[in-house]
């Protein structure tokens, strides 16, 4: 990499660096550190004061392509990654870490030197934002859960944001994602109408106040079938969120309104309301805390609130597992205080810490796992095959299974095989719970990892029979269909990627050898398979070998910037949601990229093909 080019790089992004810079040196640890986040609350490594002469900035290779530049503390923890991902000399990756593991990246997917999305990974989170107009505002989300987004929802009343609360709406886009028309499609769109309005009735009785996120509150999200939206998949909702926020010493409530799923973004519908729900809302949200009649309460609240800010929640992976079962302490006392019927979401985060303090790495304090299998018994006791106690043992095996994943020198295939055993015999103890059809569904994939397919097409089965009113369930037919589907027609149906308005079914390639390649951006594989296509195409593309290539990417701008360095031709299309998306439900995708080959006359030769031994059966096709 250039150094030059890098410093050039550097200065577009507004960072001036010392003049006395070598034309052939490396970039010191002072200019690297010079770099910030530029979306708030990111909290990065940085060297202990004193430290930063002794941090090394190594030259860093990618796997065929790429090259960058890696910050190390002194003990050798990585703190900065800035990478060139297609080597042309310019930075287009910026990662930042904290404890040696990576929490938050930038990416410049058009190439032009400006960060343009913004991704809150591992601890940090799973945010996934883009910046259409790079102005370092998020325009929308590609990636929120309820929780990230009840907390940008409050720092958009906070600073008075109402751009940042539009990003957070429901759009025409997603409605058209959702296939969701008519009569429930009306209602969603009048409620975004007005949604500002009440964003701005809000700011305003907050006077000025500038609020801080302490806890959100959600009942069991609820599915609206198909036959009462008239969509084709079914509508997942949370009819109303409660915020609960710090004014300056005092709690007060924020009302969200409605959230629906989009993909893997949770979506708000409605504009957010200050104070408590008022008895002609409807019922009160489970779980929901009366602080004012209950001082006591209250005083377990603040307490939570203080855990949540403690500096150790952001420490070292001891500190962190250690911040977790403070936290899972507190939360244990608030569910002894509350009524049996409002404990559930409590209980939730109970086992939600007590995971979190079991799933940090080798310094994870062993207690996290120990307290987690006790609670499950408990309920398990309390509440045989009930939904809470279900709900816990689930968060219990992954938590055991993460561990032993991580374990060094565990043998992985015992690993998957006693994984498989631990979820059978969950699925066949709670047959019906909220958290069942996830466990099939991670049968079902184990199982065709491991090549057991008829294993798998058994589990998909049962989810997609049991379950078909779940997306899931959906996705696990979807899943049977392409196992089964060597010798049928393959149907692709979409908008080219550089038309969103336009059309293309998969028949217009009959008399054609495909290569069908489901993919995303943000998959690094894609670039190498890209390479890889592009080699087959141009040996055998006029032989009668054709690539419909599917993006599955919220938005086509980071796709059209891969497939405009890549170079590859074909037919490119675009659908979004990534794996939760209509193409890939339909296909029962579970990872990407995923592959199909297709015969001349439309039906499937192969169903997971590998593009490193693909040639042979192509040279076989197109003779």
């Amino acid at each position: 990499m250039n150094p030059v080019r890098w410093t050039a790089s550097l200065l577009t992004l507004g960072i001036l660096l010392p003049a006395q810079v070598a034309m052939g040196a490396a970039p010191t640890p002072a200019q690297i550190l010079q770099f910030k986040p530029r979306q708030e609350g990111v909290l990065p490594g940085m060297p202990k004061p004193g430290e930063e002469n002794a941090c090394k900035v190594e030259l860093v290779k990618g796997q065929g392509k790429g090259s960058g530049w890696i910050l190390r503390d002194p003990s050798g923890q990585v703190l900065r990654r800035f990478f060139d991902t297609n080597d042309d000399n310019k930075i287009d990756v910026w990662s930042y870490f904290r404890d040696g593991q990576e929490v938050y990246r930038e990416l410049d997917t058009n190439l032009n030197a400006l960060p343009d999305q913004f991704r809150w990974v591992n601890a940090g989170g799973a945010r996934w934002g883009v910046d259409v107009n790079e102005d370092g505002t998020i325009d929308g989300w590609q990636m929120l859960s309820p929780e990230e987004a009840s907390q940008e929802l409050v720092r958009a009343v906070a600073t008075n944001n109402i751009n940042r609360f539009r990003a957070l709406l429901l759009t025409d886009a997603d409605l058209k994602q959702m296939d969701l028309a008519g009569e429930t499609g009306r209602q969603l769109k009048e409620k975004v109408a007005t949604a500002p309005t009440r964003f701005l009735a809000a700011v305003a009785k907050l006077e000025g106040a500038k609020p801080s996120w302490l806890h959100l509150e959600l009942g069991t999200p609820q599915c609206l079938p198909t036959d009462a939206t008239g969509s084709r998949f079914d509508l997942i909702r949370h009819p109303r969120g409660t915020i609960l926020m710090d004014l300056g010493g005092k709690t007060e409530w924020l009302q969200s309104g409605e959230m629906v799923q989009v993909g893997a973004a949770w979506k708000l519908v409605e504009g957010p309301a200050v104070g408590a729900i008022s008895e002609d809302e409807g019922p009160r949200l489970a779980g929901r805390l009366d602080l004012d009649k209950d001082p006591e309460l209250k005083k377990m609240v603040d307490e939570l609130t203080a855990i949540d800010k403690d500096p150790a929640a952001n420490g070292t992976p001891s500190e962190i597992s250690k911040h977790h079962l403070r936290r899972a302490d507190q939360l244990e006392k608030i569910v002894a205080r509350m009524k049996p019927e409002d404990r559930e979401s409590w209980i939730h985060q109970v086992a939600d810490s007590l995971a979190g303090a079991a799933q940090v790495g080798k310094d994870a304090d062993p207690a996290g796992l120990q307290r987690l299998a006790s609670l499950a018994e408990q309920l398990n006791k309390a509440t045989p095959g009930g939904n809470v106690a279900a709900y816990v043992v689930f968060r219990h095996l992954q938590a055991e299974y993460s561990q032993k994943l991580a374990k060094p020198g565990e043998d992985f295939g015992k690993v998957q095989l006693d994984w498989i055993a631990r979820l059978t015999q969950f699925v066949t103890s709670y047959p019906k719970s909220d958290e069942t059809v996830e466990a099939l569904l991670q049968l079902g994939m184990v199982s065709e990892f491991l090549g057991k397919e008829t294993e798998a097409r058994n589990w998909y089965g049962q989810a997609a029979k049991n379950f078909g009113d779940k997306p899931q369930g959906i996705k696990a037919a979807g899943a049977v269909r392409r196992l089964d589907s060597e010798g049928q027609l393959l149907r692709i149906a979409a908008a080219p990627l550089a038309n969103p308005q336009g059309a293309y079914d998969l028949t217009q390639a009959t008399g054609k050898v495909v290569l069908v390649y489901f993919w995303a951006s943000w998959n690094n594989q894609s670039i190498g398979d890209f390479a890889k296509i592009k080699a087959l195409l141009e040996t055998h593309g006029a032989k009668g070998l054709e690539l419909v290539a599917i993006n599955c990417d919220q938005t086509t701008a980071e796709a059209q910037s891969v497939v405009q360095r890549a170079g590859v031709g074909g037919v490119h299309l675009h659908q979004p949601g990534g794996l939760d998306g209509k193409l890939c439900t339909e296909q029962g995708l579970m990872v990407l990229p995923h592959v199909f080959l297709v015969g001349k006359d439309g039906k499937v030769i192969n169903k997971n093909a590998q593009l490193a031994t693909i040639e042979d059966d192509i040279r076989r096709q197109v003779k």
